[in-house]
């Protein structure tokens, strides 16, 4: 598990499947704003926001314009209908929002929720819903990642990681650099990480020469991990050390636990599966963009 090689740097935009953009420009179709099913969340900071612009006690707002959702505040639909109810219908077609200067971030983000950029059937599918999708210039890849707090979603993993980092090195494990742990084959056990996790991975080794098929990890140099630093987390707080191993399998679940919690928080889809499946998929979109 020790030893290093460094990889150029790759940017988290190469390794989404719209690393060249997308195109959107909102039409005014309202679509987004209408139907049943759609729920948007709104933060204290949010409710009191729209209650400021519509000069309302915050209390009042609340009771008037929200209602309670597994643990969270969320917007009332028009009654019957499911639209937003602050939706305005123009008579050429278009709409328009009465609470535009203060309408909440998930509305602002859109179409460039998390769900939405999961890959490119989810987008083509709200293409079928969002006149604006597929219309107008392309925008970059960074930018979508920004609209989409995604950068800020990545910041909160590199935080749970350290957490993480600072917890095992605390209960004193032994690793003993035996690479078995790497070699899955001839361990007997599979992987499993989130998409994110991957995503991070990819960014410290060099899939253009992995062989998926292989069922070894890109990073397994001379059974050493070339990539440590870059670890997902099962690989972070795995030792071979029995004194240990209770420990490490209970924070290894915790942190589990956390990980999935940090995706619903910003609303990033629970991609959880084998971390080789996962590099497969990455390693196409790398290939492709370099």
């Amino acid at each position: 598990m020790g030893g290093g090689g460094a990889v150029a740097a790759v940017a988290d935009s190469t390794l989404s499947w719209y690393a060249d953009g997308l195109r959107f420009s909102c039409a005014r179709c309202g679509n987004c704003c209408a139907g049943k099913g759609s729920v948007v969340i709104v933060t204290r900071r949010e409710r009191e926001a729209l209650a400021n612009h519509l000069g309302l006690a915050i209390d009042e707002f609340e009771e008037r314009h929200t209602r309670a959702s597994l643990g969270e505040r969320v917007l009332l639909d028009v009654p019957g209908g499911g639209d937003c109810e602050w939706l305005e219908r123009n008579a050429d077609g278009t709409t328009g929002c009465r609470v535009n200067a203060a309408k909440p971030d998930q509305c602002g983000m859109y179409p460039f929720w998390p769900r939405v950029l999961q890959d490119r059937d989810a987008w083509d599918a709200e293409g079928r819903s969002c006149a604006g999708i597929g219309a107008g210039a392309a925008i970059s890849a960074d930018d979508i990642d920004a609209r989409a707090g995604l950068e800020v979603f990545r910041g909160a993993l590199e935080t749970l990681l350290e957490e993480l980092d600072a917890e095992v090195q605390a209960l004193d494990a032994t690793c003993w650099i035996s690479g078995n742990c790497c070699d899955f084959e001839a361990a007997g056990h599979r992987l499993y990480t989130s998409r994110a996790e991957a995503e991070r991975f990819a960014k410290g080794v060099d899939l253009r020469g992995w062989d998926p098929d292989s069922g070894l990890c890109p990073a397994w140099k001379e059974r050493r991990c070339t990539a440590r630093e870059h670890r997902p987390m099962a690989c972070r707080s795995y030792f071979c050390d029995p004194r240990t191993e209770e420990l490490t399998n209970a924070i290894t679940e915790r942190y589990t636990t956390a990980l999935k919690a940090l995706h619903e928080r910003h609303r990033v889809p629970w991609d959880y599966r084998d971390f080789l499946a996962h590099l497969g998929d990455i390693q196409q979109t790398v290939v492709k963009h370099r």
